[in-house]
């Protein structure tokens, strides 16, 4: 598994010659801004805890939110911001919310623990809960953004168990073969 400091490279590598955003050739008509040491403090503050020190450094670093995947890293304060929704709403819980991948998906980053989990409340029927560990920490879910592996969480049920559980990457590709055809959206 690759470094902090290599994957840090590897972002600021790909969001220069790719753009910032998956799937969107012009994500880059607008300068990154980094987050402000104040909108960092904030943020810790409110969590109790430091932030990841890879998340940290791409926040004041790189940009205050508006690269990566889905639709951007969340922003702190000031940041990048899809509609209502930014890093610091479930701040207070412990929990960062990391992007925002369309339909109410999310990734969240339990800063407890360092799990990145999944959020899909789109097939969990009542009673199931829509989160679900991604089994990654921060530094692994960049490495697979920028190795382009990174795939949305989805909660899918088990076809064995029955149990409602995170998709594996396996399934990821196999539902977006299905969906897509052999070369994803593009086809």
């Amino acid at each position: 598994m690759p470094t902090e400091d290599e994957v840090f490279d590897a972002v600021v590598r790909r969001i220069t010659t790719d753009g910032y955003l998956d799937g969107l050739a012009d994500s880059r008509s607008a300068a990154l801004r980094p987050a402000s040491p104040a909108a960092v403090a904030e943020a810790e503050e409110l969590a109790g805890r430091p932030l990841p020190s890879l998340l940290r450094r791409l926040y004041l670093e790189v940009g205050n939110g508006g690269f990566g995947p889905g639709y951007g890293l969340l922003g702190l304060r000031g940041g990048h911001r899809m509609g209502a929704l930014d890093a610091l709403v479930a701040l207070e819980r412990g929990v960062l919310i990391l992007c925002d991948w369309g339909c109410g998906v999310t990734s969240e980053l339990d800063l407890a623990t360092g799990q990145v989990w999944g959020c899909d409340p789109n097939p969990a029927p009542d009673g199931v809960s829509c989160a679900f560990p991604q089994h990654m920490t921060i530094v692994d879910w960049f490495a697979k953004w920028v190795a382009g592996t990174l795939c949305q969480p989805w909660l899918v049920q088990d076809p064995t168990t029955g149990e409602w559980r995170g998709a594996t990457d396996i399934e990821c590709a196999e539902m977006l073969q299905e969906a897509f055809g052999p070369n994803g959206p593009e086809d």
